[in-house]
């Protein structure tokens, strides 16, 4: 089970990835990807403030696939091979926090702005 939960998260990284890509490249692409979001309980504003920080959404989720695969690893000594496994899993957890806060910045105000795709940085926020 484990294997394929861990195919599961690497596979949506590489394709949220890939969209982000797309995402950077195209105007059209962002609506596309709202579209796409239309099933979310969320007003238009924050809809496109999740599309502007889609870059960040796919940190976060190369970050908690790096989790989910490393932790089932984890030792209970500090001092064995696998003691690094879960360093690295809770250095991944730690950035994949920074992230969101990150996230939480540019859906509501669009600040900081390189890490938002070109065509979006003149858009408002949704408080801003």
């Amino acid at each position: 089970m484990r294997l394929w939960l861990t195919y599961l998260a690497f596979m949506s990284s590489v394709g949220l990835t890939n969209r982000t890509s797309h995402l950077w490249r195209s105007a059209r692409v962002a609506d596309d990807v709202m579209l796409a979001f239309r099933a979310l309980p969320l007003g238009d504003p924050a809809r496109r403030g999740l599309v502007r920080a889609m870059a960040l959404v796919a940190i976060q989720m190369w970050c908690m696939s790096i989790v989910i695969a490393v932790s089932p690893w984890f030792s209970a000594d500090g001092e064995s091979p696998a003691a690094f496994g879960g360093y690295l899993s809770l250095v991944a957890f730690v950035v994949a926090l920074a992230v969101a806060v990150v996230e939480l910045t540019v859906i509501l105000f669009n600040r900081p702005r390189n890490v938002v795709a070109p065509h979006m940085r003149a858009e408002r926020g949704v408080l801003g």
